[in-house]
């Protein structure tokens, strides 16, 4: 299991696997609509260096803060909407994937662009017709990354690529990427509209069955919704979230058999939110308890 990390509202703390708090790196605030500050960060293995964005660079600092490489990504302009830049290792930490909102930070085209994780220098730089907000990112074991883009109102886009391999749009924009399976033959999907969760083949993205709100025993004309939230506990099973709005909000885990779209049954447990619970592919997953406190279950 990579290191385990959280980022709190000025610090990254960093967790081994037994989720025993091992180390904790300052970086700036939160950035928000209207202050700048830190954004997206990935930590190395075993978790003694930390990579993070900022709303004009990315920088790798050691477990004192102190700065070993900065790339500047250049300032913001005066049109600039919600822009979160984010980043991931690649699956042997050479390589610093980062996923740059230029359009909507107001500096040009948004990019893609892979930085040596210890120098810092830039390695590939793809330029993506996208006008994001965000992006999630899903490191493969043979150096390639999987890249979710946000662009609000107007969806969802995904993309494929890996080391001298230029993007490839899966052609999509009302798709979220929530996750790969752990042996890497599939990956699940959510819609836009969050009426249906989708398992896909790896690479093709042919669909292998679809999962409706009906499936887990609502009415389709209820106002209940999955989440864009679901993962691979395991390479049988998937975790996902069903919301619904009545009275009061409300959100239920279940199982769904990875390889049938088959529900298993609802999980019965308590998350502070739709989007706390994170499958680690291994069987396990983590979880907040309501004083902060991690939990692997």
């Amino acid at each position: 299991m990579r290191a385990f990390s959280r980022k709190l509202n000025h610090l990254v703390e960093v967790y081994d696997a037994d989720l025993t708090l091992v180390r904790t790196f300052p970086v700036p605030p939160r950035s928000t609509f209207q202050e700048p500050g830190s954004e997206g960060h990935t930590v190395t293995n075993p978790g003694d260096q930390l990579i993070y964005a900022t709303d004009r660079a990315v920088l790798r600092v050691d477990p004192e803060g102190r700065e070993q490489w900065r790339f500047d990504l250049g300032e913001r302009g005066p049109k600039r909407g919600v822009a979160y830049t984010d980043v991931a290792l690649s699956a042997d930490d050479s390589l610093v994937w980062v996923y740059v909102p230029n359009a909507m930070a107001d500096r040009g085209d948004d990019a893609w662009i892979a930085l040596d994780a210890v120098t810092g220098e830039l390695r590939a730089r793809h330029t993506l017709p996208t006008v994001g907000h965000g992006g999630d990112q899903y490191p493969l074991r043979d150096g390639r990354m999987m890249l979710e883009v946000g662009e609000g109102q107007d969806g969802l886009r995904i993309y494929l690529a890996g080391p001298g391999i230029e993007p490839r749009d899966f052609g999509w924009d009302d798709r979220s990427l929530c996750g790969v399976s752990p042996d890497e033959t599939r990956f699940v999907t959510v819609a836009h509209d969050s009426e249906d969760l989708a398992v896909h083949a790896f690479p093709g993205g042919e669909v292998l069955f679809r999962v409706t709100v009906a499936d887990f025993g609502f009415d389709s004309d209820d106002e209940v919704y999955i989440e864009w939230s679901p993962g691979f506990l395991d390479g049988e099973t998937i975790i996902a979230v069903v919301r619904g709005e009545d009275e009061e909000n409300w959100w239920k885990h279940f199982t769904v058999d990875a390889r049938t779209g088959d529900i298993k049954g609802e999980m019965g447990i308590s998350t502070i939110d739709e989007y706390d619970l994170t499958p680690l592919g291994d069987g396990t997953y983590v979880i907040t308890d309501t004083d902060g406190t991690l939990r692997r279950m």
